[in-house]
């Protein structure tokens, strides 16, 4: 199979027992290829017709996001050709094929390498920074969640190499992409604010043993060590750098300062939420 003109890919993923897409409003034409992907791995691969459209099933009975990744990857392989943008949304994200098509209009005027929507306020979220900022296009970030993201199809593929045994995915999003993205020489990351969306579940512990025996929290320090291996044998010249200080050495805990701040804009905004 080959990707069809090189146009961006979109994977959707699925429970493969409820309804395909249901957070997904189709209220435009997509302007991208559609793939579901069953991660019960219940369902046989091949085109399923859902919401008026076609779409491509993928099947395999996952652990978690992690292994999507790679067998997306390994299916990309196998065509020829490399789709645009390349993006892996989590079957909980509220969003519609506009905000799709807006995002990838945004990102091509923009010359973005690998950006996600914002999200709403009331979301389920981690990082303050992911969160929508009106009256703007977009606003940089160092790195996207594995939620919702989209890369250059280029930076996808070189990826594909590095992917096989992280089961959850953590570490994917903050290291092995910025690693990839400066040996690539495509930096550009972005929240696009132009789009919003919502994720619905909440945000897992990280807690779970995976048959690999790791967790997520000891999957992500080992591909950091492999990232940081990587970039000495290519590109030793950013090491303790800027970028690979705000990379691998940021602290994950905000100073008091800006947790106070952080504290009083919730109250703020959830007084402005009753007054209206």
């Amino acid at each position: 199979m080959s990707a069809p003109n090189g146009q961006p890919l979109v994977l959707v993923s699925w429970d493969g027992s409820g309804t395909p897409l249901q957070c997904l409003l189709a209220d435009a034409r997509p302007r991208f290829e559609l793939v579901l992907f069953d991660y019960s791995g219940r369902h046989a691969q091949g085109p399923l017709s859902c919401e008026g459209m076609v779409c491509q099933v993928l099947s395999a009975a996952t652990e978690c996001k992690g292994e999507i990744y790679a067998h997306l990857a390994r299916w990309l392989a196998q065509r020829a050709g490399v789709p645009e943008y390349v993006a892996l949304i989590d079957d909980d994200v509220l969003m519609t094929l506009s905000g799709i098509n807006l995002a990838l209009h945004v990102a091509r005027c923009s010359g973005l390498d690998v950006f996600s929507p914002s999200l709403s306020h009331d979301s389920e979220f981690t990082h303050r920074w992911t969160l929508h900022r009106p009256h703007r296009m977009f606003h940089r970030a160092g790195w996207v969640e594995v939620m919702m993201p989209f890369y250059r199809g280029a930076l996808f593929a070189a990826a594909a190499a590095h992917l096989d045994g992280n089961v959850s995915s953590w570490g994917i999003d903050k290291y092995l992409i910025p690693t990839l993205q400066q040996l690539l020489g495509l930096p550009s990351t972005a929240i696009v604010d132009a789009v919003m969306a919502s994720h619905q579940r909440p945000i897992t512990s990280g807690q779970k043993v995976f048959r690999n025996g790791l967790t997520a929290a000891q999957e992500m320090h080992a591909l950091r060590e492999r990232c940081i291996a990587l970039l000495q044998a290519q590109r030793p010249d950013l090491l303790g750098g800027a970028w690979y200080r705000q990379t691998f050495d940021q602290r994950h805990v905000l100073p008091f300062a800006e947790r106070l701040t952080a504290g009083l804009g919730r109250h703020l905004r959830a007084w402005l939420d009753r007054s209206t």
